[in-house]
């Protein structure tokens, strides 16, 4: 005898997925198929957990399984972003005035020799050192006062602009050098604040300003004292965010370039504790010091993000697998966004523990939907 079968097909409805929410979700299997005998007999139960209906017009049995109703994914789609240590900005803005020819030990003139022990020898051999053992951690550039020993002549821009791995760069451009004219420290340290403003990275920058006594150039006069004007001119820098770092070239017994650079260090928000304030060199080993010393205290603790989240109130950072609190201000302790949320900076104990080597990896875990990411 010939049957008559109708197939019933039970699927979750789409409002049900709308009260779940836009996650990930898993569709159940399209198996939970009842098979109705219309003349008799009974019904065949292919589903998994079902429950038997009475057939239709017969004596069979459909079956009709429960909908299997959606996973959700608790991280909602959540991304894990690493991070980029952002390295730190040093510009050297150099002098290059006719006393960097004096030996520091006797003031004898002991230029052009190649093997003379002048200031300047001494001074360019040390940030030779100095710059090739960091360039792959620091992004050093290099501004010369004046730019070609000409008088009180600063032109515009850098001879070495910022970028990791310019140790050879700077070496040349000092090699090619040399001790001549003034001491424009003003125009130097205002050029080299319009330099630092022009760059469009998130970099941190800093000025570390080497020179070997008094400010001049006052009313472009090679010989006119320019100290006061010098020290606003670093005072400026550090409120655009460009803080200075002082370092003078055997100036110990020199009390009115002690006075102005003593100055210019505080003005410059970065003095070295002790008396006197700024960092003293009479030699190529303590410039090393020195400016081993400086690339420490500028480690950076921003990190560039690959892309800027989708929802900035929904995001985790974490150090080596810890989670680390939004900081509220720069001073707390936690994390606080870059400029457009395309760097996060470290702030606080966090970051002297970036500093410390203590925390070596951050992360940052973006959540959607208002799910938060889960560290």
């Amino acid at each position: 005898m010939s049957r008559a079968y109708t197939i019933v097909v039970s699927f979750v409805s789409l409002s049900s997925l709308a009260a779940i929410g836009a996650c990930t979700w898993s569709p159940p299997a399209p198996q939970n198929i009842g098979i109705e005998a219309a003349g008799g007999g009974s019904g065949v139960n292919n589903g998994a957990g079902g429950r038997r209906n009475p057939g239709v017009g017969g004596t069979g049995q459909t079956v009709d399984a429960a909908p299997i109703m959606p996973t959700m994914d608790v991280n909602c789609g959540s991304t894990r972003n690493s991070t980029t240590r952002v390295p730190p900005d040093l510009l050297l803005v150099f002098d290059r005035s006719g006393s960097m020819a004096a030996d520091p030990a006797t003031g004898r003139n002991c230029m052009p020799a190649a093997t003379c022990p002048s200031k300047w020898n001494q001074a360019t051999a040390a940030v030779n050192t100095a710059v090739a053992a960091s360039q792959a951690t620091i992004r050093w550039g290099l501004k010369l006062f004046s730019t070609n020993g000409n008088g009180c002549t600063v032109d515009p821009g850098v001879q070495v602009p910022m970028d990791v791995n310019t140790a050879p760069a700077i070496a040349t451009a000092l090699g090619g050098a040399g001790p001549a004219g003034s001491t424009p420290t003003t125009a130097a340290v205002t050029l080299a604040g319009d330099y630092l403003a022009g760059l469009t990275t998130t970099n941190p920058r800093f000025i570390v300003l080497v020179t070997d006594g008094q400010p001049t150039c006052a009313g472009n006069n090679g010989n006119g004292d320019d100290s006061p004007a010098a020290v606003a001119a670093v005072a400026a820098q550090a409120a655009r965010g460009y803080g200075t770092f002082v370092i003078g070239v055997a100036t110990a017994s020199d009390m009115m370039a002690t006075t102005t650079l003593t100055q210019m260090s505080a003005a410059g928000l970065h003095p070295r504790a002790g008396t006197p304030n700024y960092y003293v060199v009479n030699n190529t080993a303590e410039l090393v010091t020195a400016l081993s010393s400086i690339g420490a205290q500028v480690a950076s603790c921003t990190f560039d993000l690959a892309t800027p989240p989708p929802d900035a109130n929904n995001v985790v950072v974490v150090g080596d697998g810890k989670s680390i609190p939004r900081a509220a201000q720069p001073t707390d302790d936690g994390w606080i966004y870059g400029a457009n949320m395309t760097s996060i900076t470290l702030t606080g104990s966090y970051c002297q523990q970036v500093m410390d080597g203590v925390v070596t990896n951050v992360e940052a875990l973006y959540g959607c939907n208002g799910v938060p990411p889960i560290p």
